[in-house]
């Protein structure tokens, strides 16, 4: 937050952000820096909800609309809120979908801080001008077939162009993009043929350019009209017209994708699948972050503390998941001790991102099961003959009673101790009315579960749309997760070979090859 202006009767300042064509990797650095210290967020409908989440945790987001026919906020409310939180000493961000300056009334906002003495800074972004038909395909300009651009917008009836400015719209050797194309691009293209622009022009309509709604129309001006009252195409859509639109300098880029069109729901808590969401990305997925488990200190540090003062008891140290290992050494390292003090012990992890934990900590692992589930780690034990051996299992409070069951039949004396608790999060407002869209449109292709609690936290998160839930292909870490998901009847499971990122991305990778052939 913006402390220094805080109670000095200086004004904040806010920012004027591009947040991109939809694709929320095209925001810019600079644009998620200046949201990343936000105190206020106002964004547009058409600026990625996944963008809000850059913002700080307590920071204000607030939906203002601006969707055409349905504005939640009037321009002029919208400027009143934008001053009255800079006139606190708030850092304010304005989040506007493409740039600000591109049909963006970031104008109009830019004018209205200026003259109330407001500072302000304007960062452009990625516009749906270029970054829409890029994404279908299109480049807006190429040697052979235009030297100009003509950006227009659609939302004004064609009527009310003269002559002379139809005249300029047909000109050859151009492309015109039209911005919010959808409601009159009909009329248009009377118009245009009436002034002479060829009916063989080829034309594209793309709605949602840049994400996995991407969906498109072609044909040319002679023949849109027809296409689009045999396949309507609702707003928000952008049309291009001219050559480039043509099969001849199409560069059908995103069909090489795996993924282009897939939207995956990742379930991990906050901050922990960034590289499995860059892997997916990279593929072409459009990624949503809903994180269904929040992990938190346990009430009390007595069952820990206790365990703590006896580590030279126990034979083994069982760590079950990264975040037992990240809050045990936390304890650790806040009762005064270090990893000198586990010398004594041997240390087991279950599985590789258990493993990875531990070695930040500049520990390497005794025993690792050969499969990383429950029954893996009591194979693993059976092998290791010693009898009464006390063990200390370290995990937190959602476990089932496989593992400590298990080790007591083979006659080890367990101590269980939980390092962490497993709440059900709370969403924010913007994240539940997107994934309830989702739900609702029947529009995500897969969801990713790393535990039986992240299902059972998102089921109960959304508990109108479980049956929507369940019929979504799902894909668990392990057989845990599996027979979690199973019992409950989600109707498609899948289950990686191993429980790493590579081996998740792998599973989906050849989900959708076997489901598209």
């Amino acid at each position: 937050m913006n402390q220094n202006n805080r109670g000095t009767g200086a004004p904040g300042h806010v920012y004027l952000v591009g947040a991109g064509p939809g694709d929320p990797g095209l925001i810019t650095v600079r644009g998620k820096q200046v949201l990343q210290k936000a105190d206020v967020v106002l964004y547009d409908h058409l600026a990625n909800p996944e963008l809000l989440a850059f913002a700080p945790g307590k920071a204000e987001r607030i939906d203002v609309g601006k969707e055409r026919g349905h504005p939640k906020l009037s321009q002029h409310e919208i400027e009143n809120i934008l001053l009255e939180r800079a006139s606190r000493g708030l850092t304010v961000v304005r989040l506007k979908g493409g740039d600000p300056f591109v049909f963006g009334r970031g104008g109009e906002e830019g004018m209205t801080l200026q003259n109330a003495g407001i500072p302000f800074t304007v960062i452009p972004g990625v516009t749906s001008v270029t970054a829409a038909p890029a994404y279908a395909g299109i480049p807006v300009s190429h040697r052979d077939t235009n030297s100009r651009i003509v950006i227009m917008t659609g939302h004004d009836d064609p009527d009310s162009l003269d002559s002379l400015a139809l005249d300029s719209l047909t000109l050859p050797n151009q492309t015109l993009v039209i911005l919010m194309g959808v409601e009159y691009f009909r009329k248009l293209a009377r118009k245009l043929l009436s002034h002479k622009m060829p009916p063989e022009t080829p034309v594209m309509m793309i709605r949602w350019g840049t994400t996995a709604s991407q969906e498109t129309r072609e044909g040319t001006l002679g023949t849109m009209e027809e296409i689009l009252s045999r396949q309507p195409i609702r707003p928000p859509a952008l049309v291009v017209v001219g050559k480039v639109a043509g099969n001849e300098y199409r560069l059908n880029w995103q069909d090489n994708l795996p993924l282009f069109r897939k939207r995956i729901l990742l379930t991990r808590e906050t901050g922990t699948q960034d590289s499995l969401s860059e892997a997916l990305t990279s593929e072409g997925a459009e990624v949503i972050h809903c994180p269904a488990i929040e992990i938190g200190l346990p009430e009390s540090y007595s069952e820990i503390d206790r365990a703590l003062e006896s580590l030279h008891e126990y034979g083994w140290i069982l760590f079950l998941s990264p975040n037992g290992v990240r809050y045990f050494m936390r304890r650790l390292s806040d009762t005064g001790k270090d990893i000198r003090t586990l010398s004594s012990n041997r240390i087991f992890a279950m599985g590789p991102a258990t493993h990875r934990a531990l070695s930040e900590f500049g520990i390497n692992p005794d025993g690792e099961p050969l499969e990383s589930h429950g029954n893996g780690v009591l194979e693993f034990f059976r092998s290791q003959p010693v009898q009464n051996e006390p063990v200390l299992l370290i995990r937190g409070d959602r476990g089932d009673r496989l593992i400590p069951d298990g080790l007591r039949e083979m006659g080890r004396v367990v101590t269980t101790v939980r390092c962490y608790v497993n709440r059900v999060p709370t969403l924010p407002d913007y994240l539940r009315d997107r994934i309830t869209m989702h739900l609702e449109e029947k529009s995500l292709d897969l969801l990713v579960f790393y535990s039986p609690s992240a299902f059972e936290n998102l089921m109960s998160l959304f508990p109108e749309r479980a049956d929507d839930i369940r019929r979504i292909p799902s894909l668990a870490i392990g057989p845990t997760t599996q027979a979690a998901l199973r019992k409950d009847g989600v109707l498609t499971v899948l289950v990686p070979k191993e429980p790493t990122e590579k081996a998740v991305e792998k599973m989906i990778l050849d989900y959708f090859h076997e489901s598209d052939c």
